[in-house]
């Protein structure tokens, strides 16, 4: 019993544990050796730092998640000036292109930008694809901002997905433009962007910002010799 006693005012005074406890200790003539008591001594303030990490960690909780998946008021999303046909809020990876890249009535799937008419091509080769792991975007202010990649919408959890058309890697910046006469013309593909809204957060505050995202592959032409 004397042993919980002072185990239990050990966990919560240091000092009225070393009177009652170890009296002792406090003595001119001692009872122990110094460096006994010291070493007594070194062992109730581990204790003691244990147990105060142990509380810690029980405060926290096993439920603590700091990467916790914010909730969003389902309202935000029947104002039609915050929707763009190139951002979508889904619980699965969408298998089709946005609305404004399809057909009257139909549904296309997700490929690489092909010629649609035989002796038809592009300039730049592009690909347009889905992204769901966006992380991070310049908004319209030139500020760099967090995006939100998953959020919770009455009780489902749903991921941000972003459609985006980039110059296919094996042509964009290493050579030039289909179809331009290189002895007169230097030419190059490159990304062009636009502006959507999207959940992010920047500075602790969760809002719809403006982000740029690629949308198109361009070609950009420069005249060799300015000669007539």
């Amino acid at each position: 019993d004397l042993f919980y006693l002072c185990k239990a005012l050990c966990d919560e005074h240091i000092a009225l544990c070393i009177m009652e406890c170890f009296p002792c200790l406090l003595m001119p003539s001692g009872c122990l050796p110094m460096r006994s008591s010291m070493l007594v001594l070194f062992l109730l303030f581990s204790a003691q730092a244990v147990a105060a990490i142990g509380g810690a960690a029980r405060q926290q909780g096993p439920g603590h998640n700091s990467n916790s998946i914010p909730t969003v008021d389902p309202k935000l999303f029947t104002r039609r000036r915050y929707l763009s046909p190139r951002v979508l809020f889904s619980s699965q990876p969408p298998d089709a292109e946005p609305a404004e890249s399809q057909g009257a009535g139909g549904r296309t799937r997700r490929r690489a930008a092909q010629p649609q008419h035989r002796g038809v091509y592009s300039v730049c080769e592009s690909i347009s694809v889905w992204v769901g792991n966006k992380t991070k975007a310049t908004d319209i202010s030139g500020n760099e901002v967090t995006v939100l990649p998953d959020v919770n919408i009455n009780n489902v959890n749903k991921k941000q997905y972003f459609f985006e058309t980039t110059c296919h890697s094996a042509r964009a910046g290493s050579s030039g433009c289909l179809g331009i006469d290189a002895r007169h013309w230097n030419s190059y593909c490159t990304n062009s962007h636009t502006f959507v809204r999207a959940l992010t957060t920047f500075k602790n505050l969760v809002a719809w910002r403006l982000i740029r995202i690629n949308v198109a592959c361009v070609c950009v032409l420069s005249r060799k010799s300015w000669r007539q």
